[in-house]
């Protein structure tokens, strides 16, 4: 397989295999949920088909803040699990990928009326490297009100307390999704992307196999395999219909919105990551020649593959940088583009979006099919 090259010129090859051959595992969805499972799977020796409806990371894992972050935001949420699991796995990730997992110190400022106190951030960010594994190069560092200004002159001065320095780690998520299909391309599974799933096969009241559509020439073909992972992020409800098994939890989809301005307009020293107004926070991220914002979080019930920003959220991210950077006096005019994506979360109910939790949920169907909608 490897010898063929992950190439489309190679397509209707894995096409004829697909539909000829029987699978041991079958994943729908190419994003790094699905890239994942399918390069765990023929690590170990099964025999794996990965398909996507469009191109590989074209859903949620294109459309991040280019971050693989430790989740420090969910120590408020006392996932204290959550971030130790994260941590562990974006080591895991960096030691594996150094060249597209790159730590970058990120500015924690402390504000009146907004952040936490300095002892209680201070003991939560020690909290963080512990359960996030962080080396002791990257560990937090605490920073004075002048130490603060020095390292990001553009905040507002009057209303800093101090401030902090962690790590993170910055990504190409896009491009980290296509070199896991890569890495499971060449240890022998097959993988095609514009190619989609649009309901499933049985045997003996089991699924068996899934009849997929080829959307570039609309011509239909059946796969059959063991076993079949659901991996479509936003999407699985969907497919969990098609399965006649949406019962019980389902997705609660919010959107997330980043905006990209010039970086003179946003001139930010290093990456940022500052309390709103209304009690979340955002990133400012400077990279080459822009700086990003972001990101926003509300409930979706729109159209899935047509996930945009609107007025609506540039404006709102647009006020919480000025809120923050009072010389700065964004407007909409100074938006160069903007990215908008889909988180597929667990709906709890009583709780707000900003609550629910970024844990991972499994849903199996009485039929076998495996529903795996991803998470932090």
């Amino acid at each position: 397989m490897a010898s063929q090259g992950f190439s489309v010129t190679f397509r209707e090859q894995l096409l004829e295999r697909i539909r000829s051959e029987r699978f041991d595992l079958l994943v729908i969805g190419g994003g790094i949920t699905g890239a994942g499972i399918a390069l765990d799977a023929v690590s170990r020796g099964l025999k794996v088909a990965l398909v996507e409806r469009e191109d590989f990371a074209s859903g949620t894992s294109s459309r991040s803040t280019k971050l693989i972050h430790g989740g420090l935001r969910y120590l408020k949420q006392l996932e204290f699990g959550l971030v130790k699991e994260v941590g562990s796995e974006r080591a895991v990730v960096h030691n594996l990928a150094p060249h597209l997992v790159i730590p970058e110190k990120m500015l924690l400022p402390l504000s009146e009326g907004k952040s936490l106190g300095y002892l209680i951030t201070s003991l939560g960010l020690k909290l963080y490297d512990w359960l996030a594994d962080v080396k002791k190069s990257d560990q937090r560092r605490m920073l004075t009100r002048p130490q603060t200004l020095r390292y990001e002159p553009l905040l507002k001065k009057d209303f800093i307390k101090g401030g902090a320095i962690y790590a993170e780690y910055r990504t190409d998520d896009a491009r980290l999704t296509l070199e896991v299909i890569k890495t499971a391309f060449q240890l022998g599974a097959v993988c095609v992307s514009y190619l989609g799933a649009r309901d499933f096969l049985y045997e003996d009241k089991r699924a068996s196999g899934a009849r997929l559509v080829d959307e570039l020439t609309k011509q239909e073909l059946e796969i059959r395999a063991t076993a079949i992972v659901n991996a479509t992020g936003p999407w699985v409800d969907d497919l969990r219909t098609a399965d006649a098994s949406l019962s019980g939890k389902r997705l609660h989809l919010t959107k997330g919105v980043h905006i990209v301005v010039p970086r003179e307009r946003l001139p930010v020293q290093q990456a940022i990551y500052f309390d709103v107004s209304d009690g979340r926070m955002i990133f400012a991220i400077p990279r080459g020649r822009v700086s990003y914002i972001g990101t926003t979080d509300t409930n979706y019930d729109g159209d899935k593959d047509h996930v945009v920003a609107t007025v609506e959220d540039a404006e709102y991210l647009i006020r919480a940088v000025n809120d923050t950077f009072p010389s700065v006096h964004l407007t909409l005019d100074d938006i160069e583009s903007s990215w908008a994506g889909l988180r597929p979360l667990i709906n709890e109910e009583g709780k707000s979006k900003w609550e629910l939790s970024r844990k991972a949920e499994i849903f199996c169907s009485r039929w076998g099919c495996i529903s795996f909608p991803g998470g932090k």
